[in-house]
């Protein structure tokens, strides 16, 4: 009796722990993050200096996860993993987030920025992460950089927090096919000049 007893608590607890819902990433979304994961991107700024993000990975992760919960839900999310410089101090930080995606619970899926460089930061824009949907309605600009137009250019403006803080960026240019273009502070312009795409 006590062994039937230890069975059936033992199948009641993995019914009760595979309980969790399943929210997966239309396939077609994933092309709002144009990079394989393993590119470099330089950038120089208006007062001639230089950074260097290195693109190290497409890492996949939950994005409802719980480590107090018996049974998570699993909301599918991909992050472009980095190595770029810490906007506070001279030295570089690995696992740094440049832009996420992930399928809510709400149904809706999310993109999010995740911005870091030399003296600045991304602090975010309006209600971040973004509402796909939201961003698709996020005019199309242009912008060129060293004589190299960019015709399908989002550009993300911050939403006014930590604007006393010295590292705050006030704008982000995305381009929908080669992904981050630059940034903009008070006092500073970021562009890229080159990929490298191994």
């Amino acid at each position: 009796m006590k062994k039937l007893k230890f069975i059936l608590i033992i199948i009641i607890g993995f019914i009760f722990v595979s309980c969790g819902r399943n929210y997966r990433i239309d396939k077609n979304d994933l092309t709002y993050i144009p990079y394989n994961g393993e590119e470099i991107l330089i950038l120089k700024s208006d007062l001639n200096r230089k950074d260097t993000i290195f693109i190290k990975e497409l890492r996949r992760f939950n994005g409802c996860y719980d480590p107090l919960s018996f049974s998570s839900d699993d909301c599918e999310g991909y992050q472009i993993v980095t190595k770029t410089t810490d906007p506070n101090h001279d030295r570089y930080l690995e696992g740094k987030g440049l832009v996420s995606i992930v399928k809510s619970k709400d149904g809706e899926t999310y993109i999010n920025f995740g911005i870091t460089m030399k003296g600045s930061k991304f602090y975010g824009a309006n209600l971040n992460p973004l509402s796909l949907n939201r961003f698709d309605s996020i005019p199309i600009s242009s912008l060129e950089i060293e004589d190299k137009i960019y015709n399908d250019v989002k550009i993300l403006k911050s939403d006014g927090r930590y604007s006393k803080r010295d590292n705050y960026v006030e704008k982000i240019y995305w381009s929908l096919s080669e992904g981050f273009l630059g940034l903009d502070r008070r006092d500073e312009k970021w562009r890229l000049i080159k990929k490298y795409v191994p």
